[in-house]
């Protein structure tokens, strides 16, 4: 393996994996460095039911007919997918992403973490260098397409954390959101876990606290299914809620949770959060974005320990109905899927990182742009349409039966809305006079309340190929990311199949 490349890439995420690709077909060869064991990210990791577009024109370029359709490949006939495939099973989106790393001619470490500046080399406006387990590894230029933003932080270039107060952008869903909040009665007590205390902060005001992450489990019926098993540090109590919340909306079974959420063809299915208390943990993200290795690694062992042991729950706690149990006694975890898992055979190897840091770039994507007339942009590199959606940041007591869900931005389970709009080239590199030879297509530079919109995995693939044509351009001219040709980029990107404009975004 050589020590210089064109382009070290930090994160086989979908993202990573298209800018890789964009990057080959202009000639230039990558080193990609993954965190993690596994290539493909959150996507092969268990989120195997995708946010597509409300206008579903928005979804192109490779991200489309190379990973997605890659997909619909995997399955054939078999599969029952006319075109680019959507939901699918995480090991056959592992196997198109390694594939994808093939077509790239890309090397690839797995098991390589950055743990801060000391792990990477700056020289004026450019890194130079990324150390890892087999030594420093030099490029002229970098993508960071992981979903925690180490490199760019390691660099030293600014990023956010959290929610900016709603003064900052002047966004009226910016900010703690108290009055937007979900508010469910009839807990009693209402602050066991994992209630937090009630905030001090005034609404509108600015906090470092991110939305629930979750595993996004996949269960199956099979005659081969796993079943779940009881962990080793079980707590039943933890679950109390969620029996008062299954009592009162009369919920039958776990089939009533998750079968919306099938797989085809294969009778497996995508856990989410589901229920007003359900998979997701609000406040237990709140110190992975900036943690160390070691203290994420904290978080998600409390994030597996809830998860496995709900599921446990569900299908043997003496408090359910035993048809209830019975119910979820007929799924169990999948033999064919994570069996290398550290959390165990069947369980998810990834968290669902939904949003960490987000960089502070040259241009911040925030809420007015997602409506009109903010909505169009002259340096458009992709289109995307999906509603603000925040999941819980915290829980906290009010009165003496109510918990309140609150981070959402509608006060109900609803997205905000959006029209259909287009993402700068600017809002993926740094400001200018920052570092010149660096692209963040996931940590992006955005708002939170800009992010939640934009946060999506199919939009992370075509901010990736962007992000891959930008390098690709500044590799050739030796100039600056930030100095880029916008037509010259507009022209690489549709040339394989980028949207960067569509119709509706012109009707009134």
């Amino acid at each position: 393996m050589s020590d210089d490349y064109d382009v070290i890439i930090y994160g086989a995420s979908l993202a990573g994996l298209m800018a890789a690709l964009r990057l080959q077909l202009r000639g230039y060869r990558s080193l990609v460095l993954e965190p993690t064991g596994h290539v493909g990210g959150i996507v092969a990791g268990g989120l195997v039911k995708s946010d597509t577009p409300n206008t579903l024109s928005a979804l192109a370029g490779l991200t489309q007919s190379r990973f997605f359709g890659g997909i619909a490949a995997e399955y054939g006939a078999d599969g029952r997918a006319d075109g680019p495939r959507y939901r699918f099973e995480p090991k056959v989106a592992e196997r198109v992403a390694r594939q994808l790393l093939d077509e790239a001619k890309a090397d690839v470490l797995v098991n390589e973490r950055i743990h801060g500046a000391a792990d990477v080399e700056v020289r004026g406006d450019r890194i130079r260098a990324v150390r890892t387990g087999q030594g420093w590894r030099r490029a002229r230029a970098f993508v960071d397409a992981s979903y925690e933003g180490d490199l760019l932080a390691a660099a030293g270039v600014p990023y956010a954390v959290g929610r900016e107060p709603a003064a900052r952008y002047d966004e009226p869903l910016g900010g703690f959101l108290p009055d937007r909040a979900y508010r469910r009665q009839s807990f009693r007590p209402n602050t066991f876990y994992p209630v937090k205390p009630v905030p001090t902060e005034a609404p509108g005001d600015g906090d470092a606290k991110v939305q629930a992450y979750n595993f996004r489990g996949v269960l199956d019926k099979g005659p081969d299914r796993m079943p779940f098993e009881k962990p080793d540090d079980y707590d039943p109590k933890l679950y109390t809620y969620l029996g008062q919340l299954l009592e009162q909306r009369g919920v039958a079974g776990l089939s009533s949770i998750v079968t919306h959420t099938a797989l085809l063809p294969n009778d497996k299915y995508q856990t989410n959060q589901a229920l007003f208390i359900g998979f997701d943990l609000p406040g237990a993200s709140w110190d992975y974005p900036d943690g160390s290795w070691q203290r994420r690694d904290e978080v998600i062992a409390e994030h597996v320990r809830w998860h496995r042991g709900m599921l446990y729950w569900l299908a043997n706690d003496p408090s359910l109905p035993e048809s209830f149990r019975k119910d979820a006694g007929t799924f169990g975890l999948p033999p064919d899927e994570f069996s290398d898992s550290p959390y165990g055979p069947g369980f998810p190897h990834a968290l669902y990182i939904r949003e960490a840091r987000r960089m502070i770039g040259q241009t911040v994507l925030t809420q007015h742009d997602l409506r009109r007339p903010g909505n169009t942009k002259e340096t458009a590199v992709c289109c995307w349409n999906y509603g603000i959606d925040c999941h819980i940041v915290q829980y906290y007591a009010e009165s003496d039966d109510t918990i309140v869900g609150e981070g959402t931005v509608t006060g109900t389970e609803k997205n905000g809305p959006v029209d259909l709009y287009q993402l700068p080239a600017e809002v993926l590199f740094p400001a200018r006079g920052g570092i010149g030879n660096l692209v963040v297509p996931i940590c992006f530079s955005a708002s939170h309340v800009g992010y939640l919109s934009a946060r999506m995995e199919p939009n992370y693939g075509m901010l990736g190929e962007a992000a891959g044509e930008l390098l690709a351009q500044s590799l050739r001219t030796g100039q600056a990311v930030q100095d880029y040709d916008y037509p010259a980029l507009a022209a690489a990107l549709t040339e394989h199949g980028s949207i960067l404009s569509l119709p509706e975004l012109h009707q009134n």
